[in-house]
């Protein structure tokens, strides 16, 4: 497949930008879907969120980790539950561009209060 990517762009700037776009994707899927306190329920959105990212192109790993401490929701009536929030996301991807591989984040910064979004390393492959 041949996709045409603007001249004036690097493979480097690419790479980057594609790390960030699944970032997003992850951010914003996650946030809103209720959550409680069961590992099951946990586990399987985490696993379910990897997977589905890992079919977008140029992923070549993704990790998804809910922060449990602070989950709420111990399901003890039938209104009890939490919703994913950026205080709980934490996730690591890794993104292959040609020959350029970019790891992402997002990790929660109390100092911050905000779920931020970064590129911890670039390679050349």
């Amino acid at each position: 497949m041949n996709v045409k990517y603007a001249k004036d762009i690097t493979d480097r700037e690419q790479a980057t930008f594609e790390t960030g776009i699944k970032l997003g994707a992850i951010y914003h899927i996650l946030c809103g879907i209720p959550v409680s306190k069961d590992e099951n329920v946990i586990t399987s959105i985490e696993k379910g969120i990897e997977q589905a990212i890992s079919c977008q192109p140029y992923v070549k790993s993704v990790k998804i980790n809910l922060r449990r401490a602070e989950i709420q929701g111990e399901k003890k009536t039938e209104f009890d539950y939490d919703e994913i929030s950026g205080k709980i996301i934490e996730a690591d991807v890794v993104i292959h561009f040609k020959n350029i591989e970019v790891k992402g984040k997002i990790e929660w910064k109390s100092d911050l209060d905000y779920p931020l979004m970064l590129i911890a390393e670039i390679n050349a492959l």
